[in-house]
C-alpha cells in the first residue's frame, strides 16, 4: 500500500517540479536521480494494474485482476560500473474455481486459491563496462535473446523486440509475475559486429506469484549470438547467428520428465527495412535446427519464420500491413526412438502465436496477417488474424512458455484427435498514451476452435483485458 501510494504521488508531482540544473545534487527530471562527481544513483518505479476476463473453451466468463509494483535502484560510477536492483510485489485477486485460460494457470500455480501474492527480488546484478563497446554482467538479470542490438527508429525497434526477440529465450513480461535468469552475460561490439554470450539458470515466476524468483537449479540455458549491424553486410539489412544449449534435469516430482532434456539449437536471421515506392518494405527470415536428447529419445527438429510487411508512414494512420508464417516440426511417429517435435525452450510466446496464448512453437503451422496503425499521435492499434494448424496430426497440440515452477514442466500436450486444423484467432489491441508516464491498453481476442475442441464444453475462447501502467 505504501509503495503504491509513493508511486502515485511521485507521478503526480513530477510534472510540477522544475528541471534541476545539470550538475551535482538531487534531480527530479527527466528522472529521479542524485549525482555527485562520477557517482550517480537512479530511482524508478512502475505500477501496472490489469483486469482480465476469460472464457476459454468454458461455459461462462470469469474476471480477475493483477497488480504489479516494481521499485528499481541503480548506482553508477564513471560509466564503468553499474550496480542495479529491482524489487517486485504482485497481487492477484478474484481467481474463481471456474476460471479458464490464463486465469486458471495462475490459480493452479498458486495453491488453487482465489488470491495470491508475492514479493521478490526481480533483479540484482553488477555490470562492468571496460570500454564503450563492451560489458560483463553478473547476477540476476533479464535475457531476451534477439534484442542484443537495437536501433532508434520505431519500426526497427518494433521488429527487433516484438517480431524477433524472445523467440526461444525470454522473460514472459506479459505475465503478471515474469521471470529472470541467474548467471552471467557479456557483450562486445567490434566494428559493427555485436558478440553476445550468456549462461544462466532461470527463476520461477510467470504464473507462480507466491514462490516466484526462486532458482530452478536443475535447468540451465546458455549460448551466444553474432549480429552484423545493418549496413555492414548489405544496405538496410541485419544478419544474425545464434547457438543455444538447454538442459533440464529436474526429477518428475519437480516438474521434470522421466529422463533429462539436453538440446542444442543453431539458427540465423535476416532482417531488413527497405525504401520502396511511397513507403517501406520489411523482411524477416528466421530459422533454427535442433539436436540432442529429449526424454531418452534422439532429437532432430527445426523451425522457421517468414514475415513480410509494408508501411506507409506518410499516409493518415501510418498503416503497416504485415503477413507471415511461423512453422515448427512435429513428430509423425511417437513410437519410434526419435523425437522430431521442435522444443520451444523458454520463450515469450504471447508476442507471436495469438494473444490468447493457447499454442507454442511446437508442431505448429501458423499463417497470419497483421495491421498496425496510429490514427492519432497518442493512439496505436495492433490487429491480427491467425490461422493455426498442426504440422503433423499424429503429434499433439502444445501450449506453454517453458519451465516456470518446481511442479510443472512448462509445456502441456493435448491430443489432436487426428485433426490438423486447430483454430482461427482474431486479436485487437488499442494502446493510448494518457500521459508521458501513463499508458492505457485495451485488448480483445476470440479464438474460433475447430473439431479437436469437440470434447470441451465450448469450442471457442474469448479474452478481454484493460490495463493501465504508471511509470517514473
Amino acid at each position: 500500500m505504501y509503495v503504491k501510494s509513493f508511486l502515485v504521488l511521485a507521478l503526480a508531482l513530477a510534472p510540477l517540479v522544475a528541471a534541476a540544473q545539470e550538475g551535482d545534487g538531487f534531480h527530479m527530471q527527466p528522472s529521479l536521480h542524485w549525482k555527485s562527481g562520477a557517482h550517480r544513483v537512479d530511482l524508478g518505479a512502475v505500477l501496472r494494474v490489469r483486469t482480465e476476463a476469460w472464457d476459454a473453451f468454458a461455459d461462462d466468463t470469469d474476471w480477475f485482476t493483477g497488480t504489479r509494483t516494481r521499485l528499481r535502484m541503480q548506482y553508477g560510477w564513471a560509466g564503468k560500473v553499474l550496480v542495479a536492483g529491482e524489487f517486485q510485489d504482485v497481487q492477484l485477486h478474484g481467481m474463481s474455481s471456474d476460471s479458464s485460460g490464463a486465469a486458471l494457470n495462475y490459480r493452479n500455480a498458486n495453491d488453487a486459491d482465489s488470491h495470491a501474492s508475492g514479493d521478490s527480488i526481480r533483479g540484482l546484478f553488477v555490470e562492468l563496462r571496460p570500454s564503450e563497446t563492451s560489458f560483463l554482467r553478473v547476477g540476476r538479470q533479464d535475457v531476451k535473446l534477439g534484442q542484443e542490438l537495437l536501433y532508434p527508429e520505431p519500426n526497427w525497434r518494433y521488429l527487433k523486440t516484438a517480431r524477433l526477440g524472445e523467440r526461444l529465450v525470454g522473460t514472459v513480461g506479459w505475465s503478471h509475475v515474469e521471470r529472470a535468469y541467474d548467471g552471467a552475460s557479456a557483450g562486445w561490439n567490434v566494428s559493427g559486429v555485436q558478440l553476445f554470450g550468456f549462461g544462466a539458470r532461470p527463476t520461477t515466476g510467470v504464473f507462480d506469484a507466491e514462490t516466484g524468483y526462486r532458482p530452478l537449479h536443475d535447468v540451465v540455458v546458455g549460448g551466444g549470438t553474432l549480429t552484423v549491424a545493418r549496413g555492414k553486410l548489405a544496405p538496410s539489412s541485419e544478419l544474425g547467428l545464434f547457438a543455444l544449449h538447454y538442459k533440464d534435469d529436474r526429477p518428475t516430482d519437480e516438474g521434470g520428465l522421466p529422463d533429462d532434456v539436453a538440446l542444442t539449437t543453431f539458427g540465423a536471421h535476416w532482417l531488413g527495412v527497405y525504401a520502396l515506392g511511397p513507403g517501406n518494405a520489411d523482411v524477416l527470415l528466421w530459422g533454427a535446427a535442433q539436436y540432442g536428447r529429449y526424454n531418452d529419445l534422439d532429437q532432430s527438429a527445426g523451425a522457421a519464420v517468414v514475415e513480410l510487411g509494408y508501411q506507409l508512414p506518410g499516409v493518415f494512420g501510418k498503416p503497416w500491413l504485415r503477413a507471415g508464417l511461423n512453422y515448427a516440426t512435429g513428430d509423425g511417429d511417437p513410437t519410434d526412438g526419435d523425437h522430431d517435435t521442435f522444443a520451444n525452450l523458454m520463450p515469450t510466446n504471447h508476442l507471436y502465436y495469438g494473444f490468447i496464448d493457447q499454442l507454442a512453437l511446437q508442431n505448429l503451422t501458423n499463417w497470419f496477417v497483421q495491421l498496425r496503425a496510429a490514427p492519432h499521435e497518442k493512439v496505436s492499434l495492433n490487429l491480427f488474424v491467425h490461422w493455426f494448424r498442426l504440422s503433423n496430426e499424429d503429434d499433439a497440440r502444445y501450449g506453454g512458455t517453458g519451465a516456470f515452477s518446481d511442479s510443472a514442466f512448462g509445456y502441456v500436450a493435448r491430443p489432436s484427435l487426428g485433426y490438423r486444423h486447430v483454430a482461427v484467432e482474431y486479436d485487437a489491441v488499442a494502446t493510448i498514451a494518457l500521459h508521458p508516464s501513463a499508458t492505457l491498453e485495451l485488448g480483445y481476442s476470440w479464438m474460433d476452435g475447430a473439431a479437436m475442441f469437440r470434447t470441451a464444453p465450448s469450442d471457442d475462447a474469448k479474452f478481454f483485458y484493460a490495463s493501465i501502467e504508471l511509470r517514473y
